[in-house]
């Protein structure tokens, strides 16, 4: 606890983005709120979430996104960064940071987890034998005891700047955001897309800090996508749904399956699941069997080629695949991705766009992807 307020439990705020059926106005968009002078941001590295809590008591903790599956209750990294407890033993009690644990020079989420991921023994021993996680600090909401969540991010930023002049040159494996605003802002995205960073996240001036919500057009994440769209289709492959449900809404849940029978059942039985009957919340793609995600593909030497999977499509693509197979659709993607070999291995955080009325799957061929 800091003061009357509980960061341990505190939701983060989500960030919003535009709609997928306006697309293709994003980016004009999104140049316009960075010229507008109306938006601060800063550049956004790759790697994975963590607020930094050190408590009215001193008690420290390093949280990520994800809860124990045993206690629901997040789990403490402190131990897994050992090179930065002399930052966070230096910080006064009543801290409470934001940031992305990440490599500077293996960037990627994943790459995070195989240290944050694993036990401490062997996160250790990664870290001291290659390289080591760095904290970057891009947020403050409390810092020596006051509360700043409910400060406008301008104020926040100030609070931020004055801990970075007192910490930011003492200690490795430690770095602040830079905020801009206007045309810095739009260079600062610019340099970062032409160093193959992942882009900036900006934030409307004058806006308070808002848990669990996601504010529409207040925070937003701008990131590299692909100048061009893909044209391709589906195979007809897909990918199982998850089967546990695990999210907020359990309590009035719609969606179950006995763990005995294994009989679907849809109705409320949250008060049965807590008396610990065999019983177990699903996800309604599960329960209705639909797909998770649907393989895309382009034609190559006349064949199909898959080149990814879809995630985050409609329950009627998800629950009808034989239906959309070899319907051309355009996607876009952050990054066209490559192996140690310089062959193609993958589109990172691919989604759809729209169907493609116009074409047919003669007209999706890996040439113009690929070979242009």
């Amino acid at each position: 606890m800091i003061g009357n307020t509980n960061f341990h439990d505190m939701e983060t705020q989500r960030y919003w983005s535009f709609p997928k059926n306006y697309a293709k106005d994003s980016a004009a968009e999104t140049k316009n709120m960075i010229f507008s002078g109306e938006y601060i941001g800063s550049k956004k590295v790759d790697g994975s979430f963590y607020r930094f809590i050190k408590n009215d008591d001193g008690t420290m903790e390093l949280l990520g996104r994800n809860k124990s599956v045993v206690t629901n209750d997040y789990l403490n990294k402190i131990e897994w960064i050992p090179q930065l407890h002399d930052f966070f033993n230096e910080l006064p009690n009543g801290t409470c940071l934001l940031g992305e644990v990440y490599f500077p020079h293996r960037p990627g989420s994943r790459n995070v987890t195989t240290i944050m991921g694993c036990l401490l023994p062997k996160a250790l021993d990664r870290q001291e034998k290659g390289d080591k996680l760095t904290y970057y600090v891009f947020d403050v909401l409390a810092y020596d005891g006051k509360d700043l969540y409910n400060k406008t991010i301008d104020q926040r930023v100030m609070q931020l700047a004055e801990i970075e002049s007192k910490y930011g040159n003492r200690f490795d494996n430690l770095e602040f955001a830079q905020y801009y605003v206007g045309k810095s802002l739009w260079k600062c995205l610019q340099d970062t897309l032409a160093e193959g960073g992942e882009g900036v996240v900006i934030t409307k001036r004058g806006t308070v800090y808002q848990p669990g919500k996601r504010p529409a057009r207040q925070t937003l994440k701008i990131k590299k996508e692909l100048q061009e769209t893909i044209d391709c289709f589906f195979t007809g492959r897909a990918t199982k749904p998850s089967r546990l449900y695990t999210g907020k809404e359990i309590e009035s849940w719609q969606y179950w399956e006995n763990l005995k029978t294994g009989e679907k059942k849809q109705g409320n039985y949250f008060k049965e699941y807590l008396k610990g009957e065999p019983i177990e919340p699903v996800t309604k793609g599960y329960f209705y069997g639909w797909a998770g995600s649907l393989e895309i593909g382009v034609l190559k030497d006349g064949k199909v080629k898959p080149i990814g999977f879809l995630s985050g499509l409609s329950e009627e693509i998800k629950g009808n695949v034989k239906k959309y197979q070899y319907k051309p659709l355009e996607i876009t993607c952050m990054e066209i991705e490559y192996d140690d070999d310089n062959k193609f291995s993958g589109l990172r955080h691919a989604r759809m766009l729209q169907f493609r009325e116009d074409l047919t799957i003669e007209d999706c061929t890996w040439e113009k992807i690929f070979e242009k």
